[in-house]
């Protein structure tokens, strides 16, 4: 696998200015890709960590082996594989000598795409005692991925650490994930980040689905104080109830929009928007455009 990323072609070289002098220009260590190189070492070197980023380590070349919290198994990433390391974890790992990974960063749940997120993800999935709790399966990196780690390379080799690029290239990485892999394949990864309370997270998503939509309403159908409720959804959904539910809403809009048959009006009357200029306005705050040109934009595309 390292062969094709040491025979890529590099890029131009550019001038940089315009990046360092920007306000978003990110110093390496806070960049959300990060490529480590060992290859030259001649020992193993170790880690120990607990950060309050999730990562994901890509092993390129060598070997890397974790023991994430009081799991009982150390896990052994080979090159050509890959592992996520849920935020808050206190992570060991050993780094064989004559590594060369990347590391990408991510500090919310990160949507696959607009219409996908890790909690609809967490929801689908039927089977998730496959994998014990605090373990994240290790994935093989497919030929997308491995293309796409190919330009990340690149981009950092010539001392691109502009955020912008930096946020684009992860959400595009979310984007292969969910195009490369299965959704059981996903959820034996992603699973820990919501392995502190699963009955909590899918006790929340099933009342939501059966029409309880704000704080209130949940916390009673869950028997839970008001402001404890709060407090718990914060912490596992990353957000507020309100925030939330807006967000869902949005989801569900958007397909109807581009794949029901439903007239503008009755999609209106259907999310309870009190005219259509409302249910258009909302449009434009959440995806930039009216009803009718995302409609028109996504049959386009199918054509």
């Amino acid at each position: 696998m390292i062969e094709q990323f040491e025979k890529s072609v590099k890029m131009e070289k550019v001038d940089l200015n315009i990046h360092e002098s920007c306000g978003f220009y990110c110093v390496p260590e806070k960049a959300a890709f990060k490529c480590v190189d060992n290859r030259e070492e001649t020992d193993i070197r170790f880690i120990e960590t607990k950060s309050t980023y999730s990562r994901i380590y890509f092993v390129l070349e060598g070997e890397l082996k974790f023991k994430i919290n009081k799991q009982p198994v150390v896990q052994k990433v080979k090159a050509g594989n890959f592992i996520m390391v849920p935020c808050n974890s206190y992570m060991i790992a050993s780094v064989a000598p004559g590594s060369y990974y990347v590391i990408c960063e991510f500090a919310e749940k990160e949507p696959f795409c607009p219409n996908y997120s890790l909690v609809d993800l967490m929801h689908d999935c039927e089977d998730l005692t496959a994998v014990p709790a605090d373990s994240s399966a290790v994935l093989p990196v497919k030929a997308p991925i491995e293309m796409f780690l190919k330009s990340v390379l690149m981009a950092l080799d010539e001392g691109m650490q502009c955020a912008h690029y930096h946020n684009i290239k992860k959400e595009e990485l979310f984007i292969l994930l969910c195009a490369c892999y299965t959704r059981e394949e996903l959820c034996s990864m992603f699973r820990p980040l919501f392995a502190y309370d699963e009955d909590f997270v899918q006790s929340v998503l099933r009342k939501y689905d059966e029409g309880a939509t704000d704080a209130e309403q949940l916390a009673a159908l869950l028997h839970m104080p008001l402001t404890s409720f709060q407090r718990k959804f914060k912490k596992y959904f990353k957000t507020s109830v309100k925030q939330w539910s807006l967000d869902r809403k949005a989801e569900r809009m958007l397909k109807d929009i581009r794949q029901s048959d439903l007239s503008m009006s009755e999609l209106s009357e259907k999310y309870q928007f009190s005219s259509l200029s409302y249910f258009s306005n909302f449009c434009k705050h959440y995806f930039g455009k009216t009803p009718s040109d995302l409609r028109e934009e996504y049959r386009n595309s199918r054509k």
